[in-house]
């Protein structure tokens, strides 16, 4: 069962005991070593009503630690009671704040969550709209997630701080909300966090380099009051959240406060030539040791190119490359990703929105619920789309800023399960394509309902009359599009493995240009822009190209990639 384990990945697996940090390269099989960890663990589990608790922090990577679990170790499909397999925030949200949220919101109520993930969040006034894009920081001051949707001086401004206050008070939280609650609740009450350490003696966290200052400090908590057996996997190099408060750092701090901890460098992801080209933009002592017998010879040099203002024919030429080395190109070999979401724009030839001209009124809030869930539906997503055209009839029925899942199992009590989803999907089915503009998707949808005696329209902003739905909706349609290759963003394919990468990247990320960045030597430890570009190009297994526009980033970038 673990004979493939490495001798390092052995020691971790099968000797490691307390406090820990194993510091993983990309490609090191950390999910394999974490499936192992927890299929050993589970072996000589004994214990009913006691167990491991495994977080991570997208369903993407706990779903794949789920996958080696259950694929490689044979052990069962799935991980049940008495442990818990799940993001970080589904863990807070389950055994922290949903069922003591309103000892510290003094609510009457079991909290609500509320905000994406969970649905789109509309208020009735322009001070509630802003709700979801505020939250706390650890000491407790409000701070916007998106500075540019906010008012200047908005801090100062009494009807907003009092609207976001109001509404937690009325046990409504987002999911920043509800991890920052948490610490308060495990600070004030030292006895439910001593419950949860009893509850779950053993603790680990993958992707640890993407915890946030509260969520380390909720770990720090559940240790202090009994916690012993905590296992921290991550890279600091890969670190790419930090707009989500994401803090490698802490990650760095654990590793040198915990004498136990471990480094693992063996790539069994990329070839040789792959680890020492991107060896330079670590913070490695060496370059990572390719070990997979499929790929370590790949022969192909990875490079860096000049796309001159003419990414359709970037990708062109890469799609023909890797053909030319055996690499055939579709959805799940080959990627073509980019740091800037608005290369997207000319990668496709969709025009792009112009920045802060939402087709949304702020004064509606259902058919943004409407139009989107429409659009996935037509395009194959027909899970999503039944979810967002559920939630956006019951927000116009009921005049609700959100529409929580509460709320739809209250309506199905009420008239019963097929008879209100039977309600949704004819509704749906009734809607008009969405290939068209919004403009005119909006119009013949406001006449389809007039002529059922439906007593609402949709509305939008004049601005957005002439926008289509790729143009508003790009972001899922880069998802469902019918591609040979990945399309997205380097944040999109974290985790991920292709045979070849196309990394575009333009002169600058957020702040500095890379080529300053290169050039001033800046670590990687202090350049998100650098953890982004490298979390790109260690996806590939054999091929990896990165486009840059021109001449002077290209000697930039291969100087830096070369160790000059």
């Amino acid at each position: 069962m673990f004979e493939s384990l490495s001798d390092k990945q052995r020691e971790i697996v099968f000797d490691k005991s307390g406090k820990f940090v194993v510091r993983a390269c990309p490609g090191s099989g950390k999910t394999y070593c974490v499936g192992a960890r927890l299929a050993r663990l589970i072996l000589d589990w004994r214990k009913e009503y006691e167990g491991i608790a495994v977080v991570s922090f997208t369903n993407v990577a706990w779903q794949e630690i789920e996958k080696k679990y259950s694929e490689e170790f044979q052990i069962g499909d799935r991980i049940s009671f008495p442990h818990f397999l799940g993001t970080i925030d589904s863990f807070i949200n389950k055994y922290i704040f949903l069922p003591y949220g309103h000892l510290i919101l003094k609510c009457k109520n079991r909290p609500t969550l509320v905000g994406e993930p969970h649905g789109i969040w509309t208020g009735k006034y322009f001070s509630d709209s802003l709700f979801d894009n505020i939250s706390y920081k650890i000491d407790g001051t409000l701070y916007a997630i998106n500075e540019k949707l906010m008012p200047q001086n908005w801090l100062n401004n009494a009807a907003i701080v009092r609207s976001k206050k109001n509404i937690n008070k009325g046990g409504y939280a987002t999911q920043s909300d509800a991890n920052y609650f948490a610490m308060k609740i495990l600070e004030a009450f030292p006895q439910i966090a001593k419950a949860i350490a009893l509850r779950f003696p053993y603790l680990i966290v993958d992707e640890a380099q993407d915890t946030s200052d509260i969520q380390m400090r909720i770990i720090d908590l559940l240790i202090e009051n009994g916690l012993n057996e905590v296992m921290l996997v991550g890279d600091p190099d890969q670190a790419i959240y930090e707009w989500n408060d994401a803090r490698p750092d802490l990650l760095n701090q654990k590793f040198n406060a915990w004498e136990n901890s471990v480094v693992l460098n063996e790539n069994r992801r990329s070839s040789q030539l792959i680890c020492n080209f991107t060896y330079n933009v670590s913070s490695l002592g060496e370059p990572s040791s390719a070990v997979s017998e499929e790929v370590k010879d790949f022969i192909y040099q990875p490079k860096v190119v000049i796309y001159d203002n003419n990414l359709p024919q970037l990708v062109t030429d890469f799609i023909a490359e890797c053909e030319q080395n055996g690499v055939v190109a579709t959805e799940e070999s080959v990627a073509v990703i980019y740091r800037s979401k608005n290369l997207i724009n000319e990668i496709t030839g969709i025009p792009e929105i112009p920045y802060n001209a939402s087709p949304w009124s702020t004064h509606d809030n259902y058919t943004k619920d409407f139009a989107k869930g429409k659009f996935l539906y037509d395009n194959g997503d027909f899970k999503g789309g039944f979810k967002a055209i559920e939630k956006a009839i019951l927000k116009q029925v009921g005049n609700l800023s959100f529409c929580s899942d509460d709320t739809i199992e209250e309506m199905i009590k009420k008239i019963g399960f097929v008879k209100f989803k039977s309600q949704v999907f004819g509704f749906i089915k009734s809607l008009p394509k969405t290939d068209t503009t919004l403009g005119n998707w909006i119009a013949s949808t406001n006449q389809i309902l007039t002529d059922n005696n439906i007593k609402f329209q949709l509305s939008i902003n004049n601005a957005g009359t002439n926008y289509t739905f790729n143009q508003v909706f790009l972001n899922e349609s880069e998802k469902i599009a019918d591609r040979n290759y990945r399309l997205g963003t380097v944040h999109s394919v974290k985790g991920e493995t292709f045979d070849a990468t196309l990394l575009i990247l333009k002169t600058k990320g957020i702040g500095k240009a890379y080529k300053t960045i290169l050039r001033e030597n800046i670590s990687i430890s202090d350049s998100e822009e650098l953890r982004i570009a490298y979390v790109g190009m260690t996806r590939p297994r054999k091929i990896l190209i990165i486009g840059v526009p021109n001449q002077e980033n290209k000697t930039a970038w291969e100087n830096k990639l070369s160790g000059n």
